[in-house]
């Protein structure tokens, strides 16, 4: 006897962003979905890979993608979804609609991302070559930069803490930090799916200056701050998942033998939070 298929529970449709016009060349990022009574839309195209592609104009894409999806998400909220065409928003085209019998939204999520996405999925950013990939310093600057911004437009009386220097030794030279106030010294970096080992070595140098930089000063506080990808990313392959969360974990056991803080945040939103919370 054959069992009946399940009937599907969630209808999605895939995005993409033709980023010159009439080009017909289009990239996969993101998806809308109707999952649970409920319609979400999420970015399938990484940081780490508009960095790569747009350098210092990433921020841009990022923007304009966010936005196009949050915009869609609400078109689509209103009935759209299951029109036979969607509209386009600043470039962005949402796809097909799909059907799906699945049992969690990341469920849904890791099925639009093998079925459509290239640039985003699984294990195609481990072949990137490591000059190609966006380098440990960049990823570290655009994340301080846009922390630093987030925590300013909360508390302006912030900003005089960004950037300062402190000394690693008696005499030495001045070692830049991230963020220094009378109550905490912070660094901020980022662990990238494409470069782990890169942002590991990061760490650790960075949990050291802070060890130094916190015997020196007499502030009691200090905590590296790094952006990392959600282990529910379903952009990101098992393999990933796993090595990120070893990682991490390193990180953290290193951070507790110097007897400091490491808060690993998915978002710019939760590192600037951790700054206000911290400062």
């Amino acid at each position: 006897m054959i069992a009946e298929a399940p009937e599907p529970n969630a209808h999605w449709r895939p995005v993409f962003w033709e980023p010159v016009a009439g080009t017909g060349e289009r990239l996969m990022v993101g998806v809308l979905v109707q999952w649970n009574d409920q319609f979400t839309a999420h970015r399938f195209i990484r940081d780490d890979v508009l960095d790569c592609l747009y350098g210092k104009a990433a921020k841009g894409a990022r923007t304009l993608i966010d936005t196009a999806l949050q915009n869609l998400r609400d078109i689509a909220a209103g009935g759209a979804l299951y029109v036979d065409t969607m509209p386009a928003l600043y470039g962005v085209h949402p796809g097909q609609l799909r059907h799906t019998h699945a049992e969690s939204l990341a469920e849904v999520l890791r099925t639009a991302a093998l079925l459509y996405s290239s640039l985003t999925n699984l294990d195609k950013l481990d072949e990137l070559e490591e000059v190609d990939a966006p380098s440990q310093e960049e990823g570290n600057r655009r994340f301080t930069t846009e922390v630093r911004d987030r925590v300013i437009a909360a508390r302006p009386q912030l900003t005089q803490y960004f950037g300062r220097t402190a000394p690693l030794i008696d005499g030495g030279e001045l070692t830049r930090f991230g963020f220094v106030s009378p109550r905490v010294i912070l660094h901020f970096g980022v662990l990238s799916a494409v470069r782990q080992p890169t942002g590991l070595r990061d760490a650790r140098a960075r949990l050291w200056e802070l060890f130094r930089a916190r015997e020196l000063s007499g502030i009691n506080l200090a905590a590296l701050i790094f952006g990392t990808p959600s282990a529910e990313d379903p952009t990101l392959s098992p393999r990933q998942i796993d090595a990120m969360r070893r990682n991490l974990d390193e990180i953290e056991r290193e951070a507790d033998s110097y007897e400091m803080r490491f808060f690993a945040v998915a978002s710019v939103q939760a590192g600037a939070d951790r700054v206000l919370e911290l400062a």
